[in-house]
């Protein structure tokens, strides 16, 4: 029997099986290959890997993991948990069957863009989302950011502290109370209401906004705000509590409502960064490992 089987092979689960080979856990990490920041040009905010490739980061890890005999890869999706007396039963989609004591989820968000024409080709080059994770590189630049109410109030306050030229497109009518309004057009931050046709550019670089009206707005950046869904729903099927946004609840160790099983990673927080995911993987492995001894150090 396995001591754990990590679901999910990017930053957190990757974290998670480093301190559980440090403890000589056997260990099977399972990942399909898709993390959600694939298509993101550099990784950004965490500290000796500032701006390497998201791809180049789990390649590093991956080889830091190879000493640790105990840990092992599988390239699969898991279908099913399913708890037992003392331990889970994880099927894989080519019909086998892992039993392990303790299952740590770690699968990411998976995010949908909103229905903006070209926004593939931009997105993680030049359509973002997150100002910390891409806010430097587009400092003092044109930026955009599309959105609207509370959420847009929030990201454009961020984004004006990194650059003085900054239009919120809302493609629609603006929810902005009369308050926000005026806030926003004190820091000389224009608000556009006219419905986007498209986004052009040159390869991956956005160049302007198409709007429907037929007027266009030059722009080196834009953020968006994403529409993040859990990458799998195995965490629902086994019965995990979600919070109202949709996150996994786990406690400050990683323990989710589910005896047995932790979670870690952009599955349980609004906090998507490696830094933060990398911090929660390697909590729920000590929290993990030391829940195992705690189980076999008893008379």
């Amino acid at each position: 029997m396995l001591d754990v089987v990590v679901v999910g092979g990017s930053v957190a689960g990757l974290s998670a099986a480093l301190y559980l080979g440090r403890s000589l856990r056997q260990t099977v990490v399972v990942d399909e290959g898709k993390p959600a920041n694939r298509f993101s040009h550099a990784s950004h905010g965490f500290l000796t890997r500032d701006g390497v490739a998201p791809g180049e980061l789990l390649q590093m890890a991956r080889e830091q993991l190879q000493p640790y005999e105990t840990v092992t890869f599988q390239t699969q999706k898991v279908t099913e948990i399913l708890p037992q007396t003392d331990h889970f039963l994880v099927k894989l989609l080519d019909d086998t069957t892992l039993t392990t004591r303790k299952v740590l989820l770690a699968m990411g968000l998976r995010d949908g863009l909103p229905p903006l024409a070209n926004i593939e080709k931009f997105w993680g080059r030049s359509v973002f989302h997150c100002p910390y994770c891409d806010g430097w590189e587009v400092r003092d630049q044109p930026v955009a950011l599309y959105a609207n109410g509370d959420r847009a109030l929030h990201v454009a306050k961020l984004l004006r502290n990194l650059t003085a030229d900054l239009v919120i497109c809302t493609g629609e009518a603006a929810t902005f109370s009369d308050a926000q309004r005026q806030l926003l057009l004190a820091h000389d931050i224009q608000i556009i209401e006219t419905p986007i046709a498209r986004l052009a550019g040159q390869d991956a670089q956005i160049q302007s906004i198409l709007f429907a009206d037929g007027t266009e707005l030059a722009r080196r950046a834009l953020f968006i705000q994403p529409s993040s869904t859990q990458h799998s729903d195995l965490a629902a099927q086994v019965g995990c509590a979600l919070n109202d946004m949709h996150r996994v609840i786990i406690d400050e160790q990683g323990h989710t409502t589910v005896a047995g099983l932790y979670a870690a990673g952009d599955m349980t927080t609004l906090l998507r960064q490696v830094a933060f995911a990398v911090v929660q993987g390697a909590t729920a492995a000590i929290t993990i490992n030391m829940d195992l001894i705690n189980e076999d150090f008893r008379v």
